[in-house]
């Protein structure tokens, strides 16, 4: 009992140089903290009912996996008691919404809200760029919404290191909160009728970014103050929603500098 509390603790003050081990820091890592994980590594031939548990979980939360013999997780850890599971954890680190909203500013917000982007690789691809654009701050639901994996961090090339990014429990009321601190929330949709041109991103704004097989969630769209289409000539039903993204954060971004140019 005292050596596997001496384990957790010292799996705890691991976890600031990017390491958790042992098989009760690491579930309570991936049950309190699932986007804080990279990737988990088994030791080989595990047959633990807790280590399989902790496998279930991390699958789950399509945390990447990997197998390690003994002596591969006694490096990692930096300590043979790791008890045969080792978390490589990334130093993403999430943002309050409210703590934002309530920063003195001199320049209108920039939101991007992501409805149901469930492909790690599109969300990787959007954090790269909303990051590039200087985005305030990237909501994510916490459900229905790819984790911030190893596979992200890869096809960010590195921005989610350093993105601004928070996870809300519920869209709908996230819109109403950013409505009372007067941010225009533009949702996206392929039926709707105004040109993605046609609104004023000069204002404090959300951009709403819904997913590609069935667009933004019908209680989301409801909540927006305006919905806008990017044009579609092609027989391709809807563009990708990484791609989607970067058109809009670029009209917003290049309305903005025209109007400061005319200052």
């Amino acid at each position: 009992m005292q050596d596997e509390q001496a384990s957790q603790a010292a799996a705890f003050s691991a976890d600031k140089s990017g390491v958790v081990y042992g098989r009760h820091a690491v579930a309570e890592l991936l049950k309190s903290q699932p986007d804080r994980v990279a990737k988990v590594y088994f030791q080989i031939n595990a047959r633990d009912k807790k280590l399989l548990e902790i496998l279930l979980t991390a699958k789950r939360n399509r945390i990447s996996i990997g197998k390690a013999s003994n002596q591969k997780l006694s490096d990692l850890a930096h300590t043979n008691k790791h008890q045969g599971v080792v978390a490589i954890t990334s130093d993403i680190q999430l943002l309050n919404l409210e703590d934002v909203l309530n920063t003195p500013r001199e320049t209108p917000f920039l939101f991007l809200i992501l409805d149901s982007i469930e492909d790690p690789q599109n969300l990787g691809a959007i954090i790269r760029t909303a990051e590039a654009v200087g985005v305030d701050l990237i909501i994510l639901p916490k459900d229905n919404t790819a984790p911030i994996n190893s596979t992200v961090h890869k096809t960010s090339a590195g921005a989610v290191s350093h993105a601004p990014i928070a996870r809300v429990t519920n869209l709908a009321q996230t819109i109403r909160m950013l409505k009372e601190h007067n941010v225009w929330v533009v949702g996206t949709d392929v039926r709707a009728t105004k040109d993605y041109t046609e609104f004023d991103y000069t204002l404090n704004v959300a951009i709403v970014i819904g997913s590609e097989a069935k667009g933004m969630r019908r209680l989301v769209g409801e909540s927006c103050d305006d919905v806008v289409r990017l044009p579609i000539v092609g027989k391709t039903e809807s563009l990708n929603a990484s791609v989607a993204t970067g058109i809009m954060l670029y009209e917003v971004l290049r309305q903005r500098r025209l109007k400061l140019q005319h200052k």
